[in-house]
């Protein structure tokens, strides 16, 4: 479901964020960029990161620092997560999200 959480990531430049499951943000690509790029991101302390897994492979293993949005599965994401979408809609860095 990296589609959902690339959802997150254009929505921070977006007016008003669609909610996932509607048409309008199923029309949404986000913008892939480079692992070099990326590594930038992270050594400038300049990204948030969010991995979209379930909770069971998150807490075997995630990057550091990454913020737990499990998506794997989901058309939405759960509602204790609501404060995590809120945080990742206000920052004004970039997000990177993975699911693998």
């Amino acid at each position: 479901m990296c589609l959902l959480a690339a959802l997150l990531a254009a929505a921070a430049t977006a007016q008003s964020a669609p909610r996932p499951g509607s048409a309008q943000a199923d029309a949404i690509d986000a913008p892939r960029i480079t692992q070099q790029a990326f590594k930038k991101l992270v050594a400038a302390n300049n990204v948030v990161v969010v991995d979209t897994r379930n909770l069971d492979a998150f807490s075997v293993s995630h990057m550091r620092g990454a913020l737990a949005l499990p998506l794997e599965g989901r058309l939405t994401w759960p509602d204790e997560y609501e404060k995590t979408v809120a945080l990742l809609l206000k920052t004004k860095k970039p997000v990177v999200t993975y699911c693998a």
